[in-house]
């Protein structure tokens, strides 16, 4: 038993050894994430058919909205970054969130109306 729980609490281990310090890096981080979103979006947009990449915006805008409410500020289990950019970032997402998923059912709605101009 003592080895198993030696495992559970031992030092924090990091994902390649990375570990943003700075709040300029965990920005950065945040952005490179942002631009890994982008890029996929536009893959999903580009190889899918309209409908599949409008289910892909809500599940984006309900993840991002439903983890930042929930996780991190009713249950406070993590933040966006560990500094006080996360008071600025965290809003914005759920904000972004609530777009996307709204985005996506009107979009949605629009191309199952008959005779719908949508060429996807």
């Amino acid at each position: 038993m003592e080895a198993y729980t030696a495992v559970l609490f031992s030092d924090p281990v990091l994902a390649f050894g990375f570990e943003a310090q700075s709040q300029e890096e965990r920005i950065g981080a945040v952005i490179f994430g942002v631009v890994l979103l982008i890029t996929m979006l536009f893959a999903i947009y580009k190889a899918f058919t309209r409908s599949f990449f409008n289910g892909f915006v809500g599940a984006i805008g309900f993840f991002l909205s439903l983890d930042t409410v929930l996780f991190h500020w009713i249950f406070q289990l993590h933040r966006i970054t560990k500094g006080p950019e996360a008071n600025v970032l965290e809003p914005i997402f759920v904000g972004v969130g609530i777009i996307f998923i709204v985005f996506s059912l009107y979009s949605e709605k629009k191309l199952s109306l008959p005779f719908s101009r949508s060429k996807r």
